[in-house]
Parts: structure tokens; sequence; C-alpha cells
């Protein structure tokens, strides 16, 4: 059985799909945001905003509705958008108003059962024990082990053990070796203990392993599976410890009308949310909140009702004029540049640009175009 007919079989004919490897189909080619990167992935439009395709994902089609991701998900998907096509068809027979509200899309029930049918490997090793290892008793295998001599790896090191916080010290990833005990994750807290000379033990989970070659596995496996935290999960961290930088910046940002989203994907985000925050935090830090809020009101007004996909180019690309004007500038001439394009139209001017100060060096110089010929053009009618 080919690929295409087992996903025929296991989808049914009304849901077309692509797999890598294949030819991009004409309703894929359509939606196709820039060209494929040389990693293989690939952004694709939705009607949600663009979602990025990688190696390993499955593209469906139904319904005139794209989806990506992974086959398990993907049963979900199918069957969500099963329902929403029936109750869609039968809309004109359901009597009084809310009828169709009073079913969930997809029921807990066939939820379950979908996630039933998920099978696994076998699971592999044996549980490990948790155990208070003296830090002299502990070593590291400098053949598989990164080094921890360089600068960034010493400042890390110094700043765990200046704040050490028990509650920040997970247990270590340990071999149980013949002749002693290897950390396999963890070299960075050994280290800072050491340093201190205040902590004689560690908690550790130490497992059996199959010789210095599946240690090392291990230590690859273990470094690939983390998911760094990123800058907006940090901001969210902080607002909820209270950090006066993060209060700061929600306080600029909801003075603008805006709201920072809880999602990275510009595919989850609402209309009136940014999360740009960074951006946002070095240039109230810099050069004022007044003009931080300034830019993001002017692209709330601008558009209402849009996802803000390329809020960040626009806020920079609007700050940097504010900031440093080639000649003078009256900021409401400038803010009413803006709604000369949707939101889409000023992401197809920067849809082959790549990094944030390109993107917004190619929609400020298009502002200032703008800027230009409206004034121009106000010169002329005024003349005549």
């Amino acid at each position: 059985m080919t690929m295409q007919s087992a996903l025929l079989s296991t989808y049914g004919p009304d849901v077309q799909t692509w797999r890598r490897g294949e030819a991009f189909p004409e309703w894929l080619k359509v939606r196709l945001v820039g060209s494929v990167n040389p990693n293989g992935t690939f952004l694709m439009r939705t009607h949600s905003g663009n979602r990025r395709v990688h190696r390993n994902d499955l593209v469906l089609l139904m319904a005139d509705e794209p989806f990506v991701g992974t086959h398990e998900e993907a049963e979900l998907w199918i069957e969500q958008q099963r329902i929403n096509v029936r109750q869609s068809t039968n809309a004109g027979a359901i009597a009084g108003p809310g009828k169709s509200l009073m079913k969930p899309l997809v029921t807990r029930k066939r939820a379950k059962a979908l996630v039933k049918r998920r099978t696994y490997p076998p699971v592999q090793g044996t549980p490990p024990s948790i155990e208070w290892i003296a830090v002299c008793d502990l070593m590291v295998d400098e053949t598989y082990q990164r080094s921890i001599a360089s600068g960034p790896s010493q400042s890390l090191i110094a700043t765990i053990a200046s704040r050490w916080d028990w509650r920040l010290c997970m247990p270590l990833a340990v071999s149980r070796r013949d002749v002693g005990r290897c950390v396999i994750d963890g070299q960075h807290r050994l280290a800072a203990a050491k340093l201190r000379g205040d902590i004689p033990h560690l908690p550790c989970s130490v497992a059996t392993y199959n010789g210095p070659a599946d240690e090392a596995l291990m230590f690859v496996a273990a470094n690939r599976a983390r998911r760094a935290i990123n800058r907006l999960d940090d901001f969210h961290a902080a607002l909820v410890a209270g950090d006066e930088d993060a209060l700061e910046i929600r306080r600029v940002v909801e003075g603008a009308g805006l709201k920072v989203s809880r999602k990275t994907g510009s595919q989850s985000w609402l209309p009136g949310e940014v999360a740009f925050t960074s951006s946002i935090q070095k240039v109230a830090f810099r050069h004022g909140e007044e003009l931080a809020q300034s830019a993001l009101a002017a692209i709330a007004r601008a558009f209402p009702n849009q996802v803000l996909t390329v809020g960040a180019a626009l806020f920079l690309a609007l700050t940097k004029i504010m900031i440093l004007p080639p000649f003078k500038i009256e900021r409401e001439r400038l803010f009413a540049t803006l709604r000369t394009r949707s939101m889409v139209q000023w992401g197809d001017i920067i849809r082959t640009t790549k990094g944030n100060d390109a993107r917004a060096a190619a929609i400020k110089q298009t502002m200032l175009d703008e800027y230009v010929r409206h004034a121009s053009e106000e010169l002329d009618r005024l003349a005549a």
C-alpha cells in the first residue's frame, strides 16, 4: 500500500493530504508564504494566520480549511471538521435559537476513544533510585560531556553558586557505575556546589546504563528534549512575581488599548494582542513610556479588528522614525500612514525579509514614502 492510499484509507476521500517528499499540490501552492527554507520548513497561510510546517508534519485540507500536525492530532481535527460540516448542513432543521450550541464539537467520550487508539513503544530502562550523594563522590566523563571552561559556563556556575536555592535544585541524572557515580545531566549544578564548599550532598536520580556510549545517548536525548523558556513565558512569570519591569510593560501596553498575548504563535493571537514585549521594553526604557505607548496606540487605532501579525515590525519602524526623524514629522500624519494598508498588506512588504531590523527598515522606508506622498497631495490640494 502506498503512502497516499494509506492516508486515504485512514482519513477518507474528502480529505486531501500532503507529506514530505511529495510535490506540492495546487491547494498547497496557493497557501505557501515565501519559499521553502534550507532546512525544509516553510510557512503556510491558514484562516487563523501563517503556520510553520516542520519536516515531520502532516498537512491536510478539508472543507477549504488546512491543518498541520501529527497523525494523532489529525484524527481529532478531522472529527471536529466533520461535526462542523454536519452541524452547518443541519442548521436549518434545528428549531429554536442556540440549539447548535448545546453539544460540544467533539464530545469528551469521542475524544477519549480517539486517544485510546494511540499506541506507544515499550518503556525503556528501569526505574531510577533517588539518592543523596556526596559531592566528592560524583564524577564527570569528559569524553561526551560539554566543556564548562568557557566564559558563559563559568558565568552560569557563578550565578548558580551565588543564588543557590534548594527549590531550584532538581535531582541530577546520574549513572550507576562499578567505579562510582557519573553525572549525565547536572554538571553546572555540581560545579556550583563545589565552588561554594558548603553543600556536601546533592539529590540524584541514579539509573543503570550499558556503559559510556549508553550514557552519551541519554546525555544527547536529555539536552535535545529541553524546551527553553521563551521571552513571552518569562514575561508572564515575571508579571505574576510582581516584577516592576514587567508591570511597567503591561501598563504601557494596556494604556494603548492592547493586551499582551499568552501565546507565542501568531496563528493563536486575537485582535488587539501583542507578543513583542522585549521590543516594547527596550523602547520604553531607552526613550520613555510615552513614545512607546503612542506607537502602540496608533497601531491599535489603525487595526482594531485585525490580528497584529507584523505588529513588532510596525512598532519598531514607527518608533525608529519618532526617535530619529529624517525630517520634520507630524505624528498624527505619520500614524495615518498605517491605515493605508491592511495588516496582511504590510506583511506582504516584508514577506521575504529576514531579521527584525531588516523588516523594520523595510516598513520604515515604505512609511516615509507614504508620508511624503500624502503630504505632497495635500499641498497640491491647498494650492488648487
